[in-house]
């Protein structure tokens, strides 16, 4: 379970945690940035990159973070390095992989409070 909204008495707030069922028992990570409406993709079995999403101050986020919570090392060709913001900030949007490849397809989404 990736970030989302939690219930803190009488609000809900952005949380940077990351949940994670190991088959018996749960036990957590942080993601790094506060988001809640951002997707998310797998690209290796220890390794994930969430992309845009709703941040802790009610602002559209347009980052983009890669973010493993178990101990795996990266498999070649992926590298531990920064990777580029989306174009615009988005939230409520849908993220997959492209089958054989690395590639990400981001659809949907606003931008803003008033966007259709």
């Amino acid at each position: 379970i990736l970030g989302g909204m939690v219930n803190k008495e009488d609000s809900h707030q952005v949380t940077d945690t990351a949940r994670v069922y190991d088959g018996s028992d749960w036990s957590s990570c942080k993601l790094g940035t506060k988001r809640a409406f951002f997707c998310a993709v797998k690209l290796q079995e220890s390794l994930i990159v969430n992309l845009g999403g709703l941040g802790s101050n009610q602002n559209v986020l347009r980052t983009v973070s890669l973010r493993k919570c178990k101990g795996r090392h990266y498999l070649p060709p992926i590298k531990v390095r920064d990777v580029p913001d989306i174009p615009s900030p988005i939230s409520g949007h849908g993220c997959t992989i492209l089958p054989d490849s690395y590639d990400i397809i981001v659809a949907g989404g606003s931008r803003n409070q008033r966007d259709n």
